[in-house]
């Protein structure tokens, strides 16, 4: 019984000397962590402005901004206030005039708000786990590694312009150090 507790704590010993990495050496999972841990931190995301002051819009011209405000509305998002529609003669083209506000639901993607504009987040991005890290430059003192983001759209997207509409990710690189006090630190 005694050299079996001398075995466990010796194997407990053994296994806490090689996962404390005092050599400088970092690894995919290492530097994963680091990211997740900047994401949390820092997120990345991309914005546009959504207007809250009276819009006036037609059927014809506006068609897809209204279908994205009436998605919105039916997500809760936004209630439209002073709704007012009107058609004009002989035409097949409608005026709304609305006003729309935001609701607490909103909350989440708002980054910073104004009188009669409120800035939104139209991507939010976030560690793809089913990829290593790509490694560009490595010493022992510094690292450079490239991490995919994956996008995940918000309700928003549609008042947004996309700077890569063409892919689900991106790739964001990232630059550690190596501290003696510290272990690996993020610097950009």
């Amino acid at each position: 019984m005694k050299n079996l507790s001398l075995l466990i704590i010796g194997l407990l010993f053994i296994t806490a000397i090689t996962s404390c990495n005092n050599s400088g050496e970092i690894t995919s999972t290492h530097a994963e962590g680091l990211v997740e841990e900047y994401l949390v931190l820092n997120p990345h995301y991309e914005t546009a402005y959504f207007e809250t002051n009276k819009m006036r819009l037609t059927s014809k011209r506006d068609a897809d901004l209204i279908e994205a405000i009436r998605d919105l509305e039916d997500q809760g998002l936004i209630e439209i206030v002073d709704e007012n529609s009107r058609k004009k003669w002989f035409s097949k083209d409608s005026v709304f005039v609305i006003t729309p506000s935001l609701t607490k639901e909103a909350l989440p993607y708002v980054v910073k708000q104004a009188k009669n504009r409120t800035e939104v987040k139209t991507v939010e991005y976030e560690l793809d786990d089913s990829r290593d890290i790509l490694f560009t430059r490595k010493t022992d003192k510094s690292v450079s590694f490239n991490a995919i983001l994956l996008k995940k759209k918000t309700p928003f997207y549609s008042f947004g312009k996309d700077k890569n509409p063409n892919s689900e990710f991106i790739t964001k690189e990232f630059k550690a150090k190596y501290i003696e006090e510290k272990g690996w630190v993020l610097v950009r």
